[in-house]
């Protein structure tokens, strides 16, 4: 125990909330010291080898057979590739270009994230919780309003501006710059999307992931597509799921936090608001007042006021010092790194928390698949993961005015 062998004396409030705070960062240490330092790459592992990393609450890295990704294309000096080649040689590898996804999806409706920087459900201001503009249209519009999408990727004076624009990482979201196209369209429903929104793809990609179902006893709760460029982001959160998370085509980067260094990010309850699109005829855009600069996008603050707990954070920000300065238990923080390719499998645990960047391929897209798995509330996991969060914002409260 971190108290052991010491009195433990406190005469005010000021010496509680540091003794408090000196214990949690003494057991982030002790977790750090004792874990991994870096996130494993491995094969495609047996149940058994799989349930030792979601036993450890450890994220991995599952790598496909090298034919995974190039299976189903033309050859005719191919060697008969072994059944296991072929059980995870999705189609999705080779088939999902923009073409076929424009042909095979017609003129379905699907639902477009739209933002005017990229970031949608982040922190904007430090005050506001903001959530996307969600917009009906085909799979063929999406990608007329995705700049990005260039053919041979020649750098168009349009998409050079675009990348100097956002090359700048920010150290929070209520600095991320309003994207020079006006608007950031990004499909990530979620929900299980591909059951619903995109069902004709389903022969393209496994409906679960076998040594996972036998592992965690149970199937996929929901199966997820997502599609989008470079300067879409997802903001450092958690989810109660486990996660099989593989890239199609594209790079996913992940930034991962366990949840034992949650004391390190600041975590705090902001206003939920919605983006509003100004030019849009059927909107009803309302208080401008919350607009970001030169955006067609307007903030919209829930009727009535809602709060969402949220980090507005950074972790890929650099140069450090800016964020430690803002954030100062951040620097206590220990985040792992994860560039994700095509042909690539990460577990995600549940209730890691994880900010996901991308980079296109050669035709402007990135796209990922998902399994999400209901996470074990058994045990002690849940538990002592809620009892951290309380724990935290007592900590935080401690000293404060109760007038």
């Amino acid at each position: 125990m971190a108290t052991q062998g010491r009195e433990i004396r406190i005469k005010d409030a000021s010496s509680v909330k540091m003794r408090l705070e000196e214990e949690i960062c003494s057991l982030i240490s002790e977790v750090q010291d004792f874990n991994m330092s870096t996130i494993e790459r491995i094969e495609i592992p047996t149940a058994l080898e799989f349930y030792r990393y979601v036993a450890a609450n450890r994220p991995v890295i599952i790598s496909l057979p090298p034919t995974a990704t190039t299976l189903h294309e033309p050859s005719s000096d191919r060697l008969a590739p072994s059944s296991q080649d072929q059980q995870w040689a999705w189609p999705a590898f080779t088939k999902w270009t923009n073409e076929y996804l424009s042909e095979t999806l017609a003129d379905k409706q699907i639902t477009v994230a739209c933002t005017p920087n990229g970031w949608a459900d982040a922190v904007v201001d430090d005050k506001y919780f903001a959530m996307p503009c969600e917009k009906k249209m085909t799979f063929k519009e999406f990608l007329e309003g995705m700049p990005t999408r260039v053919h041979n990727r020649e750098k168009s004076s349009n998409h050079a501006d675009l990348e100097a624009s956002m090359e700048t990482l920010d150290i929070n979201a209520s600095e991320h710059r309003v994207d020079p196209y006006q608007e950031v369209r990004y499909i990530q429903l979620q929900n299980g999307n591909l059951m619903t929104e995109y069902e004709e793809l389903l022969e393209d990609v496994p409906s679960a992931i076998p040594f996972a179902n036998e592992a965690l006893g149970k199937t996929p709760d929901a199966v997820n597509f997502w599609y989008g460029d470079e300067r879409s982001t997802t903001s450092l959160h958690k989810d109660h799921y486990e996660n099989m998370y593989a890239v199609v085509a594209g790079r996913k980067i992940f930034t991962l936090i366990p949840p034992t260094e949650q004391f390190c990010l600041h975590e705090k309850q902001y206003i939920a608001a919605t983006y509003v699109d100004t030019q849009d005829p059927t909107s009803n855009a309302g208080n401008t007042s919350l607009s970001p600069s030169s955006s067609r996008y307007t903030l919209e603050p829930m009727d009535p006021i809602t709060y969402t707990k949220w980090i507005a954070l950074n972790p890929s920000h650099e140069p450090r010092e800016e964020l430690f300065e803002k954030y100062p238990r951040f620097h206590m923080c220990q985040p792992f790194r994860v560039e994700l390719n095509p042909g690539e499998l990460l577990y995600l645990p549940a209730m890691w928390y994880h900010q996901v960047e991308q980079e296109p391929d050669h035709e402007g897209k990135c796209i990922a698949v998902n399994w999400w798995y209901d996470m074990g509330f058994e045990g002690d996991r849940f538990a002592t993961a809620t009892f951290m969060s309380n724990l935290v914002q007592l900590v935080d409260h401690i000293g404060e005015s109760s007038e």
